[in-house]
């Protein structure tokens, strides 16, 4: 599967795109700055989008650009994890399986465990906002199109003026579009910022399943 990853970046108190881009092992990735100079060495293209917008309204843009690239697998990540070994073909090989899936949540936090099954490998999560959290969603690029046109996402963009949730509005609409969510245990991703950008504080629920 022709897969398209986007890494939104916006700098921190403790940089942490080298040991992502180190983590990543997948040299088809773009690096989306929101509104500042990137100056990281990178062999990924870097591509600016405009001015800065922050956090939902980029990532909307940012997963809007990916939408229009030829891949068969998009996703739109942040810039402060690490991926574990194998990752992309755990999920492609997920994707291959069910054609129903509204997205595959690559980084399963501690607090999602009671309202998973807890079993090894994929595990279904039902229910839209406030459910699950975390972010790292993959997407095949068909339906991402048809996330970005959601009512709920759109009002969400244009009208949320805290312009933050995006692990809660993402699940949200692909739950009233009737699509399927999934976990993986363990954990694929792992968060490694501490500093964020937009005030959130790390908690133990927080911390990623198995590492």
């Amino acid at each position: 599967m022709k897969t398209t990853i986007g890494i939104r970046w916006y700098p921190r108190k403790v940089e942490t795109f080298q040991q992502m881009q180190h983590s990543i092992k997948f040299d088809n990735c773009i690096v989306y700055p929101d509104g500042v100079d990137f100056p990281h060495r990178t062999d990924f293209e870097v591509k600016m989008l405009g001015e800065h917008v922050g956090c939902f309204k980029h990532y909307y843009r940012t997963l809007e650009d990916l939408c229009k690239t030829d891949s068969d697998i998009i996703g739109a990540f942040s810039d402060d994890v690490l991926f574990r070994d194998d990752w992309l073909n755990t999920a492609h090989r997920m994707f291959a399986k069910n054609p129903y899936i509204g997205y595959l949540e690559c980084f399963t936090a501690k607090g999602m465990l009671p309202r998973l099954q807890n079993k090894k490998g994929w595990n279904e999560m039902k229910g839209g906002w406030a459910k699950t959290w975390g972010g790292g969603y993959l997407f095949r690029r068909e339906v991402a199109e048809k996330i970005l046109q959601h009512p709920f996402i759109l009002n969400h963009l244009n009208n949320y003026e805290a312009n933050q949730q995006i692990d809660h509005a993402i699940p949200e609409a692909v739950h009233q579009m009737g699509y399927l969510q999934y976990a993986h245990i363990p954990s694929l991703m792992k968060h490694i910022g501490r500093f964020s950008t937009i005030g959130h504080i790390h908690r133990k629920i927080d911390d990623a399943v198995g590492w």
